[in-house]
């Protein structure tokens, strides 16, 4: 019989041990101890031993005397006679504030109260006979509630104190009191302890932690403003307009309390700001402008993928609706003046020519080429570049009008697309950017440029030794015609204007370097230079291995018998240059320029200067990646003669042979290009490529692959 006297509140965690301050980027972060308000004094709990007892139709005076005095032995204060008769009965024994409880409820029926002190004395009366009895405040979430009526001091975890009080306040009697505190965010009661553990029940269940239970999308917005999909959408759920939020700030209630035209103030604001950011009542949309999205908070997680399919539907591009916004497409990979063009062709529309902006440099210096060089020697890559600094102002190429009106701009020097466009045909725009704004294919250049001695097998030159050799376990192609359309097989190449051979072998470039080794066991090889070189596709490639020698150019004699001799300076040795094109099945098609220019002897007759030896190879052929091209039939026939005896007389006609010695030198050297290109189309690619290297490096350490004289 009656409800039970147990209840307890929501546990609240233990007050955190106050931190240190923590320092964070612009400013500091200090945790408290959670502790926002003093425990009270609590009144010792009703003892007494457990009884039970039978009242049928009893004075209520002397109902309240036996409970109080004969089992709860308590101190007690009758302030007004009490009139009337109650029934209490028990089955059995019940412990003490069973009791109390049991009495407390049925004193509330006849409209009387039950209140205790700070000093543990219990006082009853009519409600306004103990106006003057100030009851001891109980903190609910320190266990059980004491008897009597009083005030309840209810702390929140997560629920905010206004939101739980417009939640109670329907549900409250008359005569019970509600006040909140934001600052704390607590709730301050007064009424009865039944009254209080409903109370607390409620509260219960509405504190939790809102945002575990919440489900939270963000939706970007492509086409349309977070403003035109936001009134969309209220326009659906009923055509509530948006409702600023409250402009009234909650603080602790003065002395005198808070009135009930503020607190309904209060209320009806609160209602219409929810209502205003709700959607059919279940899902919330926040508009947030800075990132042109809408936030979506629902306690439904299947209500998001509804909303967000009407966010789609809205997001639409529109010719007619939107108006043209100006886009910015960073490019990633490629160059945005080659961009700018090829969408030029792809869109039609017109091409103007605006004024683009040269380099300079800081007043007072002027702009120098450069390059690195060593002595006597040049091994490097062809190509010239200028030391300047351009100035302040970007360099835009050229303005594309598409036939839609949108126009395109490339910023050369920050490497981006600008496009003035409508939604829809930047849309069409950028998916047209995204495919062509790729990583652009490498290909890794490796040749060997070497010089063979001929004689013996070779006294007819590389060609010969190559195609009778491949009788003897190579395979291989060869052509020594002009135009040759067997020199890889399958994949029919183009040799043009080819002045020797050209040989592929089947097996990679090592099978080459076996011959090569071969040859080096007889010293018949001179390595001249073995470079490696990164190219991009269709770029060209150039290696330059030799000397300079110095000519006299032109000579001038002055009025006064000087003589003025102007030198310049021929290159001289191999010059490589490779422009490849790599195809979708990696056949690598090789544009190759080869020249080697040698110093001939000294033209004594005519002009007294050096005479200079050139030999070029101009072709283009086809090979697949990671197989081997081998150009030679470059032959040089050195005959050098001298003699040597005594000064004077080994000058004599006819007897001065007998004074000294004739020597005749006679050899023929083949200049031999390898070629093994090798394509990289993802960084993946250009790491083994360099790991590759790397070990390739590592095992020719203490030896050479291929043996210099």
């Amino acid at each position: 019989m009656g409800g039970s006297a147990l209840a307890q509140a929501p546990a609240v965690p233990s007050p955190a041990a106050p931190a240190p301050a923590a320092a964070t980027p612009g400013g500091a972060y200090i945790r408290g101890n959670d502790r926002v308000v003093a425990n009270p004094r609590q009144g010792p709990i009703p003892e007494g031993t457990a009884n039970s007892f039978r009242f049928e139709d009893a004075p209520m005076s002397d109902v309240v005397h036996v409970i109080m005095r004969d089992i709860l032995r308590a101190d007690y204060v009758v302030h007004t006679q009490l009139a009337g008769n109650i029934t209490l009965a028990t089955r059995g024994d019940v412990p003490a504030d069973q009791a109390v409880y049991m009495l407390e409820t049925a004193l509330q029926a006849n409209g009387i109260a039950m209140a205790r002190d700070a000093r543990g004395v219990y006082h009853i009366g009519r409600p306004e006979a103990l106006v003057g009895i100030v009851a001891a405040p109980r903190i609910a979430a320190n266990g059980v509630l004491p008897p009597g009526t009083g005030t309840v001091i209810i702390p929140l975890q997560y629920i905010g104190a206004g939101e739980m009080a417009a939640i109670l306040r329907p549900l409250l009697p008359p005569t019970a009191l509600v006040r909140v505190d934001p600052l704390r965010n607590l709730l301050v009661l007064a009424g009865s302890r039944s009254q209080a553990e409903g109370w607390l029940d409620i509260v219960s269940t509405f504190d939790v932690d809102l945002l575990k239970g919440m489900s939270v999308a963000i939706v970007p917005l492509k086409y349309a403003s977070v403003r035109e999909v936001d009134a969309a959408l209220r326009s659906m759920a009923g055509g509530l307009p948006a409702a600023a939020p409250p402009t009234t700030t909650l603080r602790p209630a003065g002395p005198g309390g808070a009135t009930a035209a503020s607190a309904a103030a209060a209320a009806a604001q609160a209602q219409q700001a929810a209502e205003a950011s709700s959607l059919f009542g279940a899902i919330r949309v926040l508009p947030i402008e800075r990132i042109n999205s809408l936030l979506l908070v629902s306690p439904r997680a299947a209500y998001l993928e509804e909303a967000r399919a009407w966010i789609e539907r809205l997001d639409r591009p529109g010719s007619s609706a939107l108006e043209p916004q100006l886009y910015i497409y960073p490019v990633r990979n490629g160059s945005a003046k080659h961009l700018a063009e090829v969408l030029s062709g792809v869109f039609g529309g017109d091409r103007t020519t605006t004024t683009t902006t040269t380099p300079s440099v800081a007043p007072g210096l002027s702009a120098t080429t450069g390059g690195t060089g060593g002595a006597g020697a040049i091994n490097s890559l062809a190509g010239a570049g200028a030391n300047a600094q351009p100035n302040a102002q970007s360099r835009v190429g050229s303005v594309t009008t598409t036939a839609q009106g949108a126009r395109v701009i490339a910023d050369e020097l920050n490497n981006a697309i600008l496009i003035y466009a409508l939604a829809g045909e930047y849309a069409k725009i950028e998916a047209a950017l995204r495919r062509l704004d790729v990583s652009p294919v490498q290909v890794l250049i490796e040749a060997s440029i070497v010089e063979v001695t001929l004689g013996d097998d070779l006294q007819y030159g590389l060609q010969w030794y190559f195609t009778d050799k491949a009788r003897s376990g190579l395979s291989g192609t060869g052509a020594i015609s002009q135009t040759a359309s067997s020199v890889l097989g399958n994949i029919s190449p183009t040799v043009a204007q080819t002045a020797g051979f050209s040989y592929t072998l089947r097996n990679s470039l090592g099978a080459v370097q076996a011959v090569l080794n071969a040859l080096a066991e007889k010293s018949l090889v001179k390595v001249i230079s073995s470079p490696s070189v990164m190219v991009l596709d269709n770029h060209t490639a150039g290696i330059a291995v030799g000397n300079q020698t110095p000519i006299r150019s032109s000579e001038t004699v002055t009025s006064g018998g000087n003589i003025t001799q102007s030198i310049t300076y021929k290159d001289t040795g191999v010059n490589l240059q490779v422009t490849p094109s790599v195809s979708a099945e990696n056949v690598v098609t090789m544009a190759i320029n080869q020249s080697v220019t040698d110093v001939g002897p000294p033209d004594t007759a005519a002009t007294g200067q050096r005479s200079f030896l050139q030999r070029q190879i101009i072709s283009k052929v086809a090979v697949r990646s990671g197989e081997t091209l081998v150009l030679g039939g470059l032959i040089r026939d050195n005959d050098g003669s001298g003699n040597r005896g005594l000064p004077v007389l080994s000058e004599i006609p006819v007897v001065g042979g007998l004074f000294g010695a004739q020597s005749r030198n006679v050899s023929r050297t083949e200049l031999l290009v390898v070629i093994t290109p090798r394509v990289v189309r993802s960084d993946l690619d250009a790491r083994d490529v360099g790991a590759e290297l790397r070990e390739r490096m590592k095992s020719f350490e203490g030896r050479d692959m291929l043996r210099k004289p």
